[in-house]
């Protein structure tokens, strides 16, 4: 049945100032009419939703996540233990926690066994209930880098399984086409690490040199992909941000100058707040065992990440909002947070708004999603409180009343009955 929703207030996801009284039409999965409520009528046949007592946003964005794992202290969602069935089922689990949240799109930035796929298409094929997923498949990495499956066994253990290492041009042509194979949406490589340079108190290392980077991008900007890479900064941010990259992930510590590049290039900046957020509240516990030097990297991190992001603001960057869920205590489900932490750092709560809507549906190329727009994908979560005035109300449950996802209530009704309306003008 068609929806006609009447929101107290609509923000739409654009940035554009909020509308009161909004008259929202919804036919099968898309918005078909957005107006003001005294500017549009509802046809005959549709359920009337009312909304008048809440603020109306679209289904927000989380543009990175894992949904392997949960975020929970001790999960082991980022070790090679689990089947790949028992991965896959705690992939899907993961990703509904978010889509209750209301956010009904997930950038996935890595996964393993392509898992994030199978969920991806059976979700798309109506067969599993989840949000909608932008997936990578395989993060490219490097011998000993961030992602790479065998860093830290003995060394005559091997991991089965598809490969994701490129040291080389040839070998990172490989697995881009590797990873399409699997018809992904975008690929994410590694540009930086910091394992190797913490015991000498080092912010982070270059992981991928320029050469293979250069592959990459040219590789997969003709097959229509856009490329994000795990980067802190340093010299491995330069030849990225030079070679052409889409993104920056964390980014943590990038310097003005490798600011401005990225504001003349038009390079996303995704900081994934979240997690030094959760490092600076959680302190030791948010740490794995058994790794000494993560305590200075940690406190480093927490002293440079917002400062980072003010900059970057101030430079003209394009921000958007992503948490890397699955870090500890970076939970599905309470994704919002990384709103909090964005506004901490100097945006508004508007442009934090936009960060996980409209802002973040362009910089993924995901144009269907993140606004409130005729022929979009009617996404929408019903807030009964004002995000403008206090952006936490987003990561409080009990303030997020309800979420449609295509034009489908998925959790809650802000009204307490839908009927069906005659054809009228609106009042």
């Amino acid at each position: 049945m068609p929806l006609a929703i009447r929101a107290g207030r609509l923000i739409d996801g654009t940035g554009a100032a909020p509308v009161p009284h909004a008259l929202i039409l919804v036919e099968d999965d898309r918005f078909t009419v957005v107006a003001r409520e005294e500017e549009g009528a509802i046809p005959a046949g549709f359920d009337v939703v009312d909304a008048s007592a809440h603020t109306v946003i679209p289904g927000m964005i989380d543009a990175h996540v894992h949904i392997r794992g949960s975020g929970d202290p001790g999960d082991r969602g980022f070790g090679e233990s689990d089947s790949i069935p028992t991965l896959t089922l705690k992939c899907l689990r993961n990703a509904v926690r978010s889509l209750e949240a209301g956010f009904t799109t997930l950038r996935d930035a890595a996964c393993a066994h392509y898992a994030d796929i199978a969920v991806r298409d059976a979700i798309h094929r109506g067969e599993l209930v989840g949000p909608r997923l932008w997936c990578c498949g395989l993060g490219i990495t490097s011998t000993s880098g961030h992602m790479d499956r065998e860093k830290g066994l003995a060394p005559h253990l091997h991991v089965d399984g598809l490969n994701n290492v490129a040291d080389g041009p040839v070998e990172a042509r490989r697995v881009v086409r590797q990873n399409l194979r699997f018809d992904v949406d975008f690929i994410k490589i590694n540009a930086t690490l910091t394992e190797h340079v913490r015991r000498y108190q080092g912010y982070c290392a270059p992981e991928m040199t320029a050469d293979p980077m250069a592959a990459i991008f040219e590789e997969a900007h003709w097959h229509g992909r856009r490329v994000t890479a795990h980067c802190y900064g340093g010299p491995g941010a330069t030849w990225a941000i030079e070679g052409g990259i889409d993104g920056i992930e964390h980014g943590f510590y990038l310097t003005d100058e490798q600011l401005a590049a990225m504001a003349e290039r038009g390079t996303v900046l995704c900081p994934t707040l979240s997690v030094v957020g959760r490092f600076r509240e959680m302190g030791q516990a948010a740490l794995p065992p058994g790794q000494p030097h993560l305590e200075a990297w940690r406190k480093k991190a927490i002293a440079a990440a917002w400062d980072m992001v003010g900059r970057a603001k101030q430079q003209g960057v394009k921000i958007i909002a992503g948490t890397d869920a699955a870090m500890p205590y970076v939970r599905h489900g309470t994704t919002a947070y990384e709103l909090e932490m964005l506004v901490e750092a100097g945006l508004t709560p508007m442009e934090a708004i936009v960060a996980c809507t409209g802002g973040a549906a362009e910089a993924i190329d995901f144009q269907d999603v993140g606004a409130v727009k005729t022929g979009r994908f009617a996404d929408l979560v019903f807030v009964d409180a004002d995000p403008l005035a206090d952006i936490r109300v987003l990561n409080q449950p009990e303030h997020i009343r309800a979420v449609i996802k295509g034009g489908k209530f998925i959790k809650g009704d802000p009204a307490a009955s839908a009927t069906a309306a005659p054809a009228r003008k609106t009042a």
